[in-house]
């Protein structure tokens, strides 16, 4: 595996010219950090995350995650987290791989495969396994093409099938059914966490995301939680939060503008959570990553 790593290592240096490189194969991106970096608060969509040098730690609500070359994260939810990069131990910088999800994928091989018992509570929205050689060696074949653009249209969805396979083997299948069943748990919470990211700075009722998710109060409050590890409410704060941080540093608002543009009624309140999550109040915040840049 440490060769074929550092195949793929190469061929990732050349094409992640920044910090965050789309690529011209459709839903994968690259990531070249070159400097272990501090707490950064991102909105993870489906999708399964490869280390090819250095590791990285997700939180996602009071749970930490961690990811290396042995180690893969899969995420079958729209979910805010807070993740922390180190590059590698001889100082090389951090790469990694992500691949977005295909539900149509995924279905159509589930189709061919043995019928699995929905659990009786869906798996948490984000997951961490082992990776082995089965599942590395069609990333490895999906990397390779970028040198090779003419390829892509045909040989990707070939590539993409397989790895799709490789990852409902490989342990996961639980998530990756949950995230595929019309109706599962995982499913109807997603159906709220959409819900929540389009109307984050709206007034929100439970009763009103119970309903859409086709679920009693009970219930979903409780298959939310273990879907996402937080309640409806910090997943709202922690989208709001992290739009408002994006409008301070992208848009240069003022710090008022911006908590009634993400739903806050009280500045005080906002102030008083924005300092809980990013360590300092607005203003300070954004003059310190701007000072930084």
């Amino acid at each position: 595996m440490h060769e074929l790593l550092e195949q793929m290592c190469e061929v990732a240096d050349r094409h992640a010219k920044e910090a965050r490189s789309p690529t011209s194969i459709p839903g994968l991106t690259l990531y070249n950090i070159r400097k272990s970096v501090h707490v950064m608060h991102v909105l993870y969509n489906p999708r399964i995350c490869i280390i090819l040098r250095g590791s990285k730690t997700v939180s996602l609500g009071d749970a930490p995650f961690h990811a290396d070359a042995a180690t893969f994260l899969l995420v079958t939810v729209d979910i805010p987290v807070a993740s922390r990069v180190f590059v590698s131990g001889d100082g090389r910088s951090y790469l990694s791989l992500t691949l977005d999800l295909d539900r149509g994928v995924l279905a159509e091989i589930m189709q061919k495969l043995p019928l699995r018992p929905m659990p009786a509570m869906p798996p948490a929205g984000l997951a961490a396994a082992r990776v082995s050689d089965e599942l590395l060696e069609p990333f490895a074949r999906l990397l390779n093409i970028l040198d090779r653009p003419d390829e892509i249209e045909f040989l990707r969805p070939l590539i993409v099938r397989e790895i799709h396979y490789r990852l409902l083997k490989s342990g996961l299948a639980d998530p990756l059914v949950q995230f595929v069943m019309s109706g599962s748990h995982l499913w109807r919470v997603g159906k709220a966490t959409s819900w929540i990211k389009a109307h984050y700075n709206e007034p929100m009722s439970i009763d009103g995301l119970a309903e859409l998710a086709g679920m009693s109060v009970t219930s979903f409050h409780r298959h939310f939680k273990a879907v996402t590890l937080m309640t409806p409410f910090q997943y709202r704060t922690q989208v709001r939060l992290q739009e408002a941080r994006r409008m301070l540093l992208g848009d240069h608002a003022t710090t008022g503008t911006v908590g009634v543009a993400v739903g806050y009624d009280s500045q005080s309140q906002f102030s008083r959570e924005y300092k809980r999550m990013f360590g300092a109040p607005p203003a300070t915040d954004a003059a310190r990553l701007m000072g930084a840049a």
